[in-house]
């Protein structure tokens, strides 16, 4: 296994400059760019098509689109959505807010919050699955609330999304009797993605042991940040852990990061041919690893495989919080055959706010599939900004 993993590293580094993955053009390929401006213009076109006449889930998108340059019909939809007694589409709009940078939307967030604990633990959910490390006001009041539920996610808010600010309130939470063992073993692990664990470290550790699943797939989550030779052994017990396959898969993916060749092997064929669950917890862990390794893995598995629609969403998602040269993940993503596929690359770039990427977004506009035309308008207003120019 071990050769088999550095085997399939090497075809990264003997991969053709020239080309992606599949041998796709290269985005630097000099093409013709529509300006922002005109971009820009035509994407709020796409939006306010959408939002008279699409599905709820488009309306929505579109709304969002449309609140990000103070369209006032647009923010009155999404307020509406907002106190709508269907959760699921209360969740939607949530994502949908939290998604945004212009300030009458986070207003609309925040006052929801102050009137509704249940609404506050749905953004809680929604920043633990997509994080924002700007959200410290929001999660210190999770954080305040007793539901040990919106607290878990509140921390894992803060863990994944490297959220500053709140290292007292979270070692308050350690400290009090009250707090559930499964929130306290989440509080070490967001202290340990903060650079400020080191006192809760032999806690943590003692979690490979605890008899619940959760708190032992938190520790095999965490000691990923730590250097082999301080978790190694460890992990190693918590790969051979049977009770439950997400304790194992957490602990691969966490020596995977840490460089073991026999792990990085297991996580490349766990995403590419996987059972559905194994495929699908690998491919989001990428966002774990350091940038390098994550980048060399999706190459690996770009080259060599034809993944499932769902393992490429999954990996795509991992992309958005992977700090490497996304450029050939957007072009294998917006050349799939899947629709899913192709509006999850299309999100991407809009939530990473890629203004290099414009061009690719440019055809989407046009796109025979709604959703991805909608996703498509979202972007471009996200990569120019509400300045942009209506032509």
């Amino acid at each position: 296994m071990r050769a088999a993993a550095v085997c399939l590293l090497m075809l990264v580094a003997l991969a053709p400059q020239q080309t992606t993955a599949g041998g796709l053009p290269s985005p630097a390929t000099k093409t013709e760019n529509p300006s922002a401006d005109a971009l820009f213009g035509s994407a709020v076109q796409v939006a306010e098509a959408s939002f008279k006449a699409g599905d709820i889930y488009d309306r929505l998108l579109a709304a969002g689109t449309l609140a990000e340059t103070g369209h006032g019909p647009a923010l009155e939809f999404l307020k509406t959505y907002l106190a709508s007694d269907d959760l699921v589409f209360k969740r939607a709009t949530i994502d949908t807010l939290l998604a945004s940078t212009h300030p009458l939307e986070l207003d609309l967030l925040f006052r929801a919050a102050e009137r509704d604990p249940a609404t506050l633990g749905l953004m809680m959910e929604s920043l633990a699955a997509t994080p924002r490390a700007d959200m410290e006001d929001l999660i210190a009041e999770a954080l305040r609330e007793g539901s040990s539920f919106v607290r878990k996610n509140a921390v894992q808010a803060i863990a994944r999304g490297r959220v500053e600010g709140l290292n007292d309130q979270l070692r308050d939470l350690i400290a009090d009797d009250s707090t559930h063992e499964t929130v306290r073993a989440y509080a070490y692990y967001a202290l340990v993605s903060l650079g400020d664990g080191k006192d809760v470290s032999d806690r943590l550790f003692a979690l490979v042991k605890s008899e619940q699943v959760e708190e032992r797939e938190v520790a095999a989550i965490a000691m990923g940040l730590y250097s082999a030779s301080e978790t190694g052994k460890r992990l190693k017990t918590l790969m051979a852990d049977r009770s439950d396959e997400r304790v194992s898969l957490a602990a691969m993916a966490s020596a995977a990061g840490q460089g073991d060749d026999e792990a990085i092997g297991r996580l490349i064929k766990g995403v590419a041919y996987g059972q559905p669950m194994e495929s699908s917890i690998l491919a989001g862990a990428l966002k774990r690893l350091p940038p390098k390794t994550a980048a060399q893995i999706t190459e690996v598995l770009m080259t060599c495989c034809k993944l499932s629609a769902d393992a490429a969403t999954r990996v795509l998602e991992s992309w958005s919080a992977i700090e490497s040269d996304p450029a050939p993940v957007y072009v294998w993503g917006l050349a799939h055959e899947e629709a899913d596929v192709r509006l999850q690359t299309t999100w991407l770039i809009g939530h990473r706010r890629d203004a290099a990427a414009l061009a690719m977004l440019a055809p989407l506009l046009k796109d025979e599939d709604a959703g991805i035309r909608t996703m498509a308008a979202w972007s471009v207003v996200q990569c120019v900004g509400a300045q942009g120019t209506l032509l």
